[in-house]
């Protein structure tokens, strides 16, 4: 059973569209999880759209219909994209474009014997990575210069805020320090976004992390 759950401002983010690209990839896989949290957030897009029937409305522009028949000139015969196949190893529909099929496919960069990861995407100082360790493996003593949210997709693992399984969210920030350990069994696999630098504690660390774009 999940135990740990984005918040609602998380969630009202994702559900009103504000939040950004990296945010809601790992919430809706969350979601994808969570049957709990689908519903809240369903819950939340109904009350914003109860919200929008108080706004009173707003003149358009002298122009706006012109504007609008101009553009239908232009638009492009709808193509339905092919189906994708499903997944082999229930790797999260929503993920999967991303790292282009399935987990089980998945070339790793190591960072070291125990770690390895894998870059989705950067929007200036937000990232979004794939992290893998074995088990045993911990990534460091560190806080946050911003928001770190991490998704268990595979494994676990534990540190001083708990114990963390697949669909599990945490999410850590500020002066708030943690040092996860993987669980024994199989390798721990998350999805992790950031929207600042991690701050190690270890020297080393702290020289390396940049050259890995932590």
């Amino acid at each position: 059973m999940i135990q740990h759950h984005p918040d609602d401002a998380l969630l009202l983010g994702y559900a009103s569209g504000t939040a950004d690209e990296a945010v809601s990839l790992i919430i809706a896989t969350h979601m994808s999880y969570c049957s709990l949290c689908r519903l809240r957030s369903r819950e939340l897009e109904a009350i914003g759209g109860a919200l929008l029937e108080d706004i009173l409305p707003a003149p358009l522009a002298r122009t706006a219909r012109d504007n609008v028949l101009a553009k239908l000139d232009n638009v492009q015969p709808y193509e339905r994209p092919a189906r994708p196949a499903p997944s082999r190893d229930s790797t999260p529909a929503v993920l999967r474009p991303y790292i282009g099929g399935d987990l089980a496919r998945v070339r790793w960069r190591r960072i070291g014997p125990s770690l390895s990861y894998v870059p989705l995407f950067r929007r200036g100082a937000v990232a979004a990575r794939l992290l893998r360790g074995v088990p045993g493996a911990d990534s460091g003593l560190h806080g946050h210069r911003g928001l770190e949210l991490t998704l268990v997709l595979q494994g676990g693992y534990t540190d001083v805020t708990g114990s963390y399984s697949p669909g599990d969210l945490q999410v850590m920030e500020g002066d708030a320090r943690h040092n996860p350990v993987a669980d024994p069994g199989e390798d721990c696999i998350n999805l992790a976004v950031t929207t600042g630098r991690l701050a190690f504690d270890s020297l080393i660390q702290k020289i390396a992390a940049p050259l890995f774009g932590f």
